[in-house]
């Protein structure tokens, strides 16, 4: 029998579904309210074998059966208790055998999710954690949206610690418990170290039960030594009683604990001993990140049953010497353990840090080396597992089969262009998840055209985090730790309107995402977390609030802010600001060169310039300046100069002179200008590669103009949230069209696009529509 999954919003649209994919003779398994929904286990009765439904036949034993029944009728009623217990547990395994049945089948059908669930486990997850969240992945996601969605499933259910301030509060006390060599002393000396800084050596005390180990105290009194804290050492119960009842109650108390294995007795004994300290103890459970997963498990299981106070959290050390993360945060998140700090090394107090929940998960997703995980299945071994269910495997054969017939009907009726392959359509399919401009792009379109619930507060400040998560993820990926953000402005067409967006570009020039704008009305300024104001703030306000905000979001990723014109005045305060930046300028701006006054003009007709000949490699664009790439040769030019004030130290800039040459004749199409900086001791930029970046940015100012046209087929917000999701929605689906006329490896996507309109090629005047016709043709492919 096999089994369906069916989730609607209500009853009704589940049932919906169920006929609609089963029939109206279709057997309903189970009926249940998941997740603001309804969840519909069905079947269709043609797949029951036909003996299940009729009686089975009787063993001919009848004397046994007699006397079986006289037994019945001799044996008292069993205790009602006995008979809920004995349902209780006939339900839960039926309970247990059809969730078994509907994972299989979910496995069986959906490669996406098996790949997931192989990454996953080699990344150290259960598959406890990973069943009971795949369970949930929308059937229709592919790859890498599907892994955008498990990270953000991840950072919602992974328990941090809000903020530091909500720990360190005058009179903490806090205790650090779990197994021998976990790196608890080393761990609680780094606490020290930050509750020093607070709140001063006089307002911290650091107390020992660990006598055992030899060493122990003496380790932490050389700590106490260094801080000039004081530190206590107690042997029982009376000890530690009268210490923590001596100490004053604004002092922060931190207590170092003998190391115990998890199935020791003493467990319990120890969290005995600090349930009765006299005063309330917050204990920490440390967890070794080098550990296995079910080490973890039962540290965890241990502590959290030991009869003492509840674990307000954990600490994971050893990070710098684990290959995978996703143990302990698979811990954290099963047995409900705030995360407070991650220590990843040895150093007192450096190596301890304070992670929100998208930098641990992000930190767990990263490939840690290139050796293939001994200890996880790999896919192969998963696809023979899977392989042993030769019916549902057969089915799935049938299901293409289906689908290679019907989809190049359809293919063919919405073409223009003639036939289309079934093969050619799937490949296409798959190069729009590729690409991440494209694969965020689908996202937003699907969502918001099956939007039932209403858009909440707050939705496009967390979708926006999320574009700027996958577009570091994408890049470090690639061993690259810098980031192109082209800062354009837009004035809407037929509104009084303007936004200012902020699009991500690999440093290669290819479209990656729009996680950040600023939008001006009539009647308020506002950006897309949210936060709004009557007053617009000014140029020089408006840029800095964009680069702050992108610039904490990118950690550990560089930023290359890349804009249009700006003041001296602009320029001298950003280059007091930590961030790298190159502003295009006119060519009459007033510079300080060697001795005198001069112009970007006048220099240009100095200086010596050069080709830039692998220009294909460093700029991956169809297109320059509405020419093909071949047709036209990029030369470039670099002079340092000065901004001078009167009472001020010069601001030392270099200036960048691009010339756009028409290879054919010569001709020199057009000259750009613009004033780099950065940063003393970042990774220096070449020059070449700054003359390319001025170009893509002249490319995107064009880009902007698609917006209109993408606001146009979007539905109509029925709220304020609701409008600064589809803002966001249409400035991402813009640089997916763009990407889609512009990346030279996106060619057969434009001509299978091109055949759906139509046309012989594409135009930038096709590109919104061949994107809606793309993500239309990957829905149904999906």
């Amino acid at each position: 029998m096999n089994i369906s999954r069916f989730f609607g919003s209500t009853s009704r649209e589940a049932m919906r579904q169920v006929r609609i994919a089963l029939g109206p003779d279709a057997l309903i398994v189970s009926n249940r309210r998941v997740n603001g929904g309804v969840e519909i286990l069905a079947t269709d009765s043609s797949s029951v074998p036909g003996g299940a439904t009729e009686r089975a036949p009787m063993p001919s034993s009848a004397p046994h059966q007699a006397a079986g029944i006289r037994q019945q009728e001799m044996a008292p009623p069993p205790a009602a208790d006995n008979v809920m217990g004995a349902i209780g547990a006939l339900r839960g395994a039926l309970e247990g055998r059809m969730d078994d049945l509907v994972w299989s089948h979910q496995m069986r059908r959906s490669p996406v999710a098996v790949n997931l669930f192989q990454s996953l486990l080699s990344q150290g997850f259960s598959t406890a954690l990973l069943r009971a969240m795949l369970k949930r992945l929308p059937e229709e996601l592919g790859a890498r949206a599907a892994l955008q969605w498990v990270r953000t499933e991840l950072e919602t259910h992974l328990p941090v610690l809000r903020s530091e301030d909500s720990l360190w509060q005058p009179g903490l006390a806090l205790a650090l418990v779990g197994p021998t060599g976990v790196g608890k002393t080393t761990t609680l000396a780094k606490l020290a170290a930050r509750a020093v800084r607070r709140f001063g050596p006089d307002k911290v005390v650091l107390l020992t039960t660990d006598t055992y180990r030899i060493g122990a105290h003496e380790q932490l009194k050389i700590y106490g030594d260094l801080m000039r804290v004081a530190v206590h050492i107690v042997q029982d119960v009376a000890q530690l009683r009268s210490v923590m009842l001596g100490v004053r109650p604004d002092q922060v108390i931190l207590i170092d604990n003998m190391g115990i294995s998890q199935r020791d007795r003493y467990v319990r004994e120890q969290a005995a001993l600090l349930a009765s300290a006299g005063r309330r103890v917050q204990r920490l459970l440390v967890l070794n990140a080098a550990s296995q997963g079910d080490t973890l498990d039962e540290v965890a299981r241990s502590y959290t049953q030991d009869g003492g106070t509840p674990l307000s959290g954990c600490i994971i050390s050893k990070v710098d010497e684990a290959i995978k993360l996703g143990g302990p945060l698979d811990t954290a998140i099963r047995f409900k353990l705030p995360i407070h700090y991650v220590s990843n090394g040895q150093k007192v107090p450096e190596d301890l840090r304070f992670m929100s929940a998208a930098e641990l998960v992000d930190s767990a997703l990263q490939v840690r080396g290139n050796q293939r995980p001994l200890y996880a299945p790999s896919s192969g071994d998963l696809a023979a597992l899977l392989e042993s269910g030769g019916q549902s495997a057969q089915e799935q054969q049938a299901e293409e089969e289906r689908r290679a017939r019907v989809l190049p009907r359809l293919l063919s009726a919405a073409s223009a262009g003639g036939p289309i392959a079934l093969e050619q359509a799937r490949r296409a399919a798959a190069d729009l998840d590729e690409r991440l401009a494209c694969a965020e792009a689908y996202d937003f379109w699907r969502d918001l055209h099956a939007q039932n619930a209403p858009v909440q507060d707050g939705a496009a400040a967390q979708r926006a985090e999320g574009l700027m998560r996958a577009a570091c993820q994408e890049v470090s990926e690639g061993n690259v730790s810098r980031l192109l953000v082209i800062h354009a402005d837009h004035q809407l067409a037929g509104s009084q309107e303007q936004c200012s967006f902020s699009f991500l570009f690999s440093p290669k020039g290819q479209a990656l995402s729009v996680p950040y704008y600023q939008r001006q009305t009539p009647s308020q300024w506002s950006d897309v977390r949210g936060v709004r104001s009557m007053e617009r703030p000014g140029p020089t306000q408006a840029l800095n609030q964009a680069m702050q905000v992108l610039n904490a979001q990118a950690q550990p990723v560089n930023l290359l802010h890349i804009f249009e014109g700006g003041s001296p005045t602009m320029w001298r305060q950003w280059a007091d600001m930590e961030a790298d930046w190159l502003a295009l300028i006119p060519g009459a701006t007033s510079l300080w060169h060697k001795d005198g006054k001069t112009t970007p003009n006048a220099l240009g007709k100095q200086l010596a310039f050069h080709a830039i000949p692998d220009l294909a490699a460093r700029l991956h664009l169809e297109t320059l300046g509405r020419a093909k790439q071949g047709e036209i040769a990029l030369w470039y030019a670099v002079e340092p100069v000065q901004l001078r004030q009167r009472n001020a130290e010069p601001v030392h800039l270099d200036l960048i002179i691009l010339r756009t040459v028409r290879r054919h004749d010569g001709k020199v199409l057009k000259t750009r200008f613009a004033l780099v900086h950065q940063r003393a001791g970042s990774e220096a930029i070449a020059p070449a590669s700054l003359a390319c970046y001025m170009m893509l940015r002249s490319e995107v100012q064009e880009m902007a103009r698609l917006l209109s046209t993408v606001r146009g087929i979007l539905p109509t917000s029925n709220s304020e949230f609701e409008e600064e999701l589809n803002l966001l929605a249409a400035a991402q689906l813009t640089l997916a069209a763009w990407d889609l006329l512009q990346a030279p490896d996106n060619l057969g996507v434009r001509q299978l696009s091109a055949r759906l309109l139509g046309k012989p090629g594409l135009k930038s005047s096709h590109a919104v529509d061949a994107l809606v016709k793309m993500l239309v043709l990957k829905e149904a492919m999906s």
